[in-house]
């Protein structure tokens, strides 16, 4: 189970390390920590609705949708008049980060399969006029990771670190709702290169990272918008590389420690 943090890091960041004073102006990288706190879970892009394995860690897609998301309600309501413009300026610099990951020392994937109820949307479009919303059975297949030890993220290359600091600061949870992580104020890191980059010489596991298209728009991944994105082309999905060995494997469960 995850430590009990102290007083330290369970409060809000102080002003002066949101403000970025003592971590150096021209640093280019930024790097995070995070206590996960619950259960992880995060469908793989190639996923069907019914039957889905779950990425062992947040994929940079998943971070900068938080990112865009604790932007939004936290300033958007100033910019109502200027938003489009505000917005635009606002997403570029966030799309184009580069992010990597390092995951906790241990990880154990739990499958579960089980049986739910769920609305049938085929068989309400071909008849309007019934009177109840039609439900079916089905068979879910789903993954749970539990976390052990912190999650570290490193994003730049950006002239933003101290508004790239307030908005990691204010997420909570990565992939489904419910999956919490505790963001850790005192183990922020500012530098002129990454703190980590992915190896693959040394020993690694494999997982299919989503990212944002480098000329993608916010109208193209806003579910309020007309515009549709496109996979490999709004959101790219390449081969990741995590420093993970599996050490133990069974139907029900993989256990993962880090390299």
């Amino acid at each position: 189970m995850p430590k009990q943090l102290n007083n330290s890091q369970n409060s809000t960041p102080s002003p002066s390390l949101l403000a970025g004073e003592g971590l150096g102006e021209k640093s280019k990288w930024l790097t995070v920590s995070y206590q996960p706190v619950s259960l992880f879970t995060l469908k793989r892009s190639d996923a069907t609705s019914m039957a889905a394995r779950s990425n062992l860690v947040p994929t940079p897609y998943a971070i900068k949708m938080a990112l865009l998301k604790a932007l939004l309600e936290g300033q958007g309501k100033h910019h109502q008049e200027d938003f489009d413009i505000w917005i635009n300026s606002e997403f570029s610099w966030i799309r184009d980060l580069l992010i990597y990951l390092l995951p906790p020392e241990l990880l154990v994937v739990n499958r579960n399969g089980y049986k739910l109820r769920y609305y049938d949307q085929t068989a309400d479009k071909a008849d309007k006029n019934r009177s109840t919303l039609p439900i079916q059975d089905g068979f879910v297949f789903r993954e749970w990771i539990h976390l052990q030890g912190e999650l570290k993220i490193c994003a730049g290359e950006c002239d933003k670190l101290t508004e790239l600091t307030q908005l990691f600061a204010q997420i909570n949870y990565f992939g489904k709702k419910g999956c919490f992580f505790q963001f850790l104020p005192d183990a922020t890191q500012q530098t002129d290169t990454p703190t980590f980059t992915p190896n693959p010489s040394s020993s690694f596991t494999v997982q299919p990272m989503d990212d944002l298209g480098k000329k993608t728009t916010f109208n193209r991944i806003n579910p309020f918008s007309n515009d549709k994105a496109q996979i490999d082309k709004d959101r790219i999905i390449e081969p990741g590389f995590l420093p993970l060995q599996l050490r133990s494997t069974s139907a029900r469960y993989d256990f993962y420690q880090k390299c």
